[in-house]
């Protein structure tokens, strides 16, 4: 049966409604259709769409109102038409026609109609194209295109699947035909990585009299790298020689190693200032903007011209500005006369360098101290641990054979004055042989052992030590032996008075002298904790991380 008698039959059952042309069909132009693709043995659905936007009752009541739509299928090889029914593997579902499944042998083009007894609406055309499945798990007439820039953050949404909104939540994803992705409407990345793209397929399944069909999409995420960041190549810090009523073209030129790049903007300043166009004649002025494609990049060209250098334009800087929507850079010139080159701008930046230099090097040699000390207070160094020694000074103190009265005052020093600073608040430990040896046993041996298990060899010196005898002489020697021979602890020579003839002390003293390995006790100020005596003293020994103990006696003495 011709489509056209059909339609004529139909319409000439028709009954008079509101519209004055109840008995024409309202047909969509010949251009508007769809194409819905499906893959053989899957479930496929059609949507009747109408071109005209009301009639009597609204689009959404159409049914309501007691309205049907019929579907055709033009047969090609006869120009007639096929009714589909809502039975076997068709179902009409409203404005729907559900394939379960689709076959090879539907594939055609499809159209509706709309009657409601008044109307009679013709839908637009649309074509079912079913692809056998072969081997591959996506098919090529099936996959969809999507291009997105590596670090983007991009959604995918899965492609002609509007039909079936009402079930996009139980889309099933899977990466590549293997890896299961996701269960949802769709997939998104905050940041793409290269290894991202691929082949995204979205899985749908219903059920239909018992049997599950799928309806199945594919799409091929193609990355590419963001598009490039351009670089201002010249000027960036030049010095020109020029001659003085020359004219000169000086190109500012900025460049992308893609077409794909931010647009930008160049342009020259003098003074803070925009540098006029070209328009009028001017001494100075910058000429249009020039594009060259090359190599697959983009050059950007501003030239400055210069039609006439004077003499006010010589060691003026002209910058040239680079700006895109997320960045800025800029590059200048400084025009210099012909063999008149900024030689006393070299020499005072070269002068002011050493000046620099030099006040550094004074700074760090005064403060050596403090800012040894600073250092070890903030990276909270150690050289105490685990190299198996006990003490970290032993304290010698060198006792002439005067009077007990004459040496009351060094031996308050060494025995209660440098515990209480040392020890009490800065952590150290010292060995003192009055005071930590106990007695009994040789005495030469128990002065080698304990020498052996300190760090450093603290020598308390004063005058009287060169004129008298003096009564430590063993203790000094195996110290010095320890310290010169040895060299497994490193000494520090205390000038409790000054030293009249430093020349009359035996060499070996003589050489530790020489060594600047030597603090001088200045008298009753110095017992401040943070005066230069004991941060000069606090050099020499060990650097050593410690909790420092409070003792509020000995606070109250200081």
């Amino acid at each position: 049966m011709s489509w056209i008698f059909l339609l004529t039959f139909a319409i000439s059952e028709m009954v008079n409604g509101c519209s004055t042309k109840a008995n024409q069909i309202v047909r969509c132009p010949p251009g508007v259709m769809t194409t819905v693709y499906a893959l053989e043995g899957e479930h496929a659905r059609l949507r009747c769409r109408l071109c005209i936007s009301s009639t009597c009752h609204a689009m959404n009541d159409l049914q309501a109102h007691g309205s049907a739509i019929t579907w055709f299928k033009e047969l090609h090889e006869n120009g007639s038409i096929e009714l589909i029914g809502g039975a076997g593997r068709f179902t009409v579902e409203g404005f729907l026609l559900g394939f379960w499944p689709a076959t090879l042998n539907d594939t055609g083009r499809y159209f509706c109609l709309f009657s409601n007894g008044t109307h009679n609406i013709m839908g637009e055309n649309v074509t079912l194209n079913v692809t056998p499945i072969n081997e591959s798990c996506y098919t090529e007439e099936l996959t969809y295109e999507r291009d997105a820039d590596i670090g983007t953050s991009i959604e995918l949404h899965c492609p002609q699947i509007e039909e079936y909104k009402n079930n996009k939540e139980d889309l099933t994803w899977y990466k590549d035909c293997q890896e299961y992705i996701y269960t949802g409407s769709s997939l998104l990345f905050n940041k793409l990585k290269k290894e991202n793209a691929g082949h995204y397929t979205c899985t749908l399944t219903l059920e239909h009299s018992g049997v599950q069909y799928n309806t199945t999409r594919t799409l091929a995420l193609t990355l590419k790298e963001p598009p490039a960041k351009p670089n201002l190549i010249y000027p960036l810090e030049e010095r020109i020689e020029v001659v003085l009523g020359e004219n000169r073209t000086i190109n500012c030129t900025a460049f992308a190693n893609s077409t794909r790049s931010l647009p930008i903007q160049l342009n020259w300043y003098f003074n803070n200032s925009h540098v006029a166009t070209c328009i009028r004649a001017k001494s100075v002025c910058k000429d249009f903007r020039r594009t060259d494609i090359k190599n697959n990049g983009r050059y950007t060209i501003r030239p400055l011209v210069f039609t006439q250098i004077k003499e006010e334009h010589l060691n003026q800087i002209f910058n040239c500005v680079l700006t895109t929507s997320n960045h800025a850079v800029s590059g200048y010139i400084i025009l210099q006369e012909k063999g008149k080159s900024n030689v006393h701008g070299v020499v005072t930046l070269l002068t002011s360098t050493i000046v620099v230099l030099v006040f550094v090097a004074i700074v760090c040699l005064y403060f050596h101290v403090q800012i040894v000390l600073c250092f070890r207070d903030v990276t909270g160094r150690d050289d105490t641990l685990e190299d198996g020694k006990e003490y970290d000074a032993y304290v010698l103190l060198l006792e002439s054979k005067k009077t007990l009265l004459d040496i009351k005052e060094e031996q308050q020093f060494a025995l209660e004055l440098l515990p209480a600073i040392l020890e009490k608040q800065f952590g150290y430990r010292l060995c003192i042989f009055e005071r930590d040896v106990p007695p009994g046993g040789s005495s030469a041996d128990n002065i080698l052992a304990y020498i052996k298990k300190c760090r450093r060899l603290i020598i308390i010196l004063c005058e009287e030590y060169l004129d008298n005898q003096c009564s430590s002489t063993y203790e000094l020697m195996t110290g010095l032996y320890q310290v010169l021979v040895e060299r497994k602890i490193k000494p520090i020579l205390i000038e409790f008075k000054p030293l009249s003839s430093p020349k009359l002390l035996p060499e070996s003293l003589q050489l530790v002298l020489k060594s600047r390995r030597v603090v001088k006790w200045k008298g009753n100020e110095t017992i401040l904790k943070n005066s230069y005596f004991w941060k000069k003293l606090r050099y020499l020994m060990p650097a050593k991380r410690v909790q420092r103990a409070k003792h509020s006696q000995h606070n109250a003495v200081l």
